[in-house]
């Protein structure tokens, strides 16, 4: 996705949906790329969130105040 940029990466994807959910509720576009590998039932890869490069920075930020680290 151009001019996307990735704000979180974990393997548990209801924190990345809450991460989201935070970025959404704050004004800012946010999606998730499912990075899973469905072949092995969900144990290898991970679930990326991403935001508009304009607001990354603001975006990691605030993930970094409200959204513990895994």
């Amino acid at each position: 996705m151009e001019n996307w940029e990735s704000v979180m990466n974990t393997k548990n994807t209801a924190r990345a949906e809450i991460a989201r959910g935070l970025l959404e509720q704050n004004g800012i576009d946010a999606v998730i790329m499912d990075r899973k590998d469905s072949s092995y039932s969900n144990i290898f890869g991970y679930a990326e969130v991403l935001v508009p490069v304009e607001y990354a920075e603001a975006a990691k930020a605030l993930l970094a105040n409200e959204v513990s680290p895994e």
